[in-house]
């Protein structure tokens, strides 16, 4: 009986999901500009999430990359939460891997991308603030939280999600990557 056990990632989509997650973890440490707006970041972060989602095409993409963010993010305690960051970067993968399946990989197209972008980051505020809410810290405080820093995180998660969607037209014109409705395991 010969059987054959397919992987569900090739090599090549290992590491490009493993640079992105890399990269989102980078992108959060170069990038804690000093302008005391929750959710900046979120303008860097989202860009190598999606732009790795799309161009793998697969459910658990975005899982992978954020297991991949969440781990460095714990490892080396950018956050205040620590081991919660994990949870923190799950979340987003899980989120843009739902918005992917929703909207079939079509980050190429704006509308798409950004809502993906702003989904993502505010997802991302949502596990931060409950965490913190399962940890002790007054209602009250996550409360006044979530209301002034949505906007941000809202605002900033679109500029990230159009930016994407930039990067992916152009390189989808330049020929560097098929389009989306082929399959682009090969995107070397």
């Amino acid at each position: 009986m010969n059987l054959r056990i397919e992987k569900y990632f090739s090599l090549n989509e290992i590491l490009l999901l493993t640079l992105c997650g890399a990269l989102i973890f980078v992108l959060k440490v170069i990038f804690k500009l000093p302008i005391h707006l929750p959710g900046h970041s979120g303008a860097f972060w989202v860009i190598p999430l999606i732009i790795g989602v799309s161009f793998v095409k697969k459910p658990g993409s975005g899982l992978y990359i954020g297991l991949v963010s969440g781990l460095l993010a714990s490892f080396f305690g950018i956050g205040a939460l620590h081991v919660f960051d994990l949870v923190k970067y799950l979340s987003i993968g899980a989120a843009t891997d739902l918005f992917a399946v929703l909207f079939a990989y079509r980050f190429d197209n704006v509308a798409v991308a950004v809502i993906t972008g702003i989904f993502a980051n505010v997802i991302k505020m949502l596990v931060n603030y409950s965490i913190q809410l399962v940890l002790g810290v007054q209602p009250f405080f996550i409360i006044l939280g979530i209301g002034v820093s949505s906007v941000t995180h809202i605002v900033f998660g679109a500029i990230g999600g159009l930016i994407s969607a930039f990067i992916i037209q152009r390189l989808i014109r330049a020929g560097l990557v098929g389009e989306n409705n082929e399959s682009s395991s090969d995107f070397s």
